[in-house]
């Protein structure tokens, strides 16, 4: 008897030194990533029927979708914009109509385009959770009145800080190694497309002292 071909609902991609790649992934390893999601985002403790933004691409789903689907999961609403100079206005427009508690995924990309639109960044994030791209880090980091975060996508993987400061990732279903100071990627449960030691591209290391947010996944520290 011949088994079933596994197809992907999804296709993204992630990107490693430049050289991006095709990855798929089913709705359930998309709703498997945002159960871990949904733990980072509970430290925080956003109101029910709060809104919060994220700013991806479509090629990101496979990182994106799990944190998209684990708002929906907690009973907030999600709001969208490109990760693109270019939708940097809907970011503006949608922060001062809606007034989103946090904001998930602010690039170079995006600051670049706020201050292309005229507006100030530090006006629309001010008061707000940001978690920010490695390449928009430090200048949000330097922003009054706003609460920063790191977000980073690790091959098809996203790791996400909590708000006691740890940056986490899905280790129920990814493992994770580091070598010569850089992060290597498996996949541990039956995936569309398995995994075994990507070299990420990514530096960093692995913690494995326990986060005092109380959530018990993985925990990476960026170089």
């Amino acid at each position: 008897m011949t088994s079933a071909i596994r197809r992907p609902d999804f296709i993204g991609s992630y990107n490693v030194r430049g050289t991006v790649s095709f990855y798929g992934a089913t709705a359930a390893e998309i709703d498997r990533s945002a159960f871990t999601l949904t733990r980072v985002l509970r430290t925080f403790g956003f109101a029910a029927g709060s809104n919060i933004m994220t700013i991806s691409m479509v090629p990101e789903i496979i990182q994106y979708g799990g944190f998209e689907r684990a708002v929906q999961m907690l009973g907030l609403y999600g709001l969208n914009a490109d990760d693109s100079p270019f939708d940097a206005g809907r970011v503006e427009s949608i922060s001062r109509q809606f007034d989103p508690v946090a904001i998930c995924g602010v690039a170079a990309s995006t600051l670049e385009g706020l201050r292309m639109f005229g507006h100030d960044a530090e006006k629309v994030f001010a008061g707000r959770t940001v978690w920010a791209r490695p390449d928009a880090y430090a200048q949000v980091c330097s922003m009054p009145n706003v609460d920063t975060r790191r977000v980073v996508s690790i091959g098809p993987a996203l790791a996400l800080e909590c708000a006691h400061g740890c940056l986490h990732y899905d280790s129920r279903d990814w493992t994770m190694a580091e070598y010569d100071g850089v992060l290597h990627l498996s996949s541990r449960y039956d995936r569309t497309e398995p995994l075994a030691e990507l070299d990420t591209g990514i530096a960093g290391s692995i913690s494995d002292r326990p986060c005092t947010c109380g959530v018990r996944d993985g925990v990476v520290v960026p170089a």
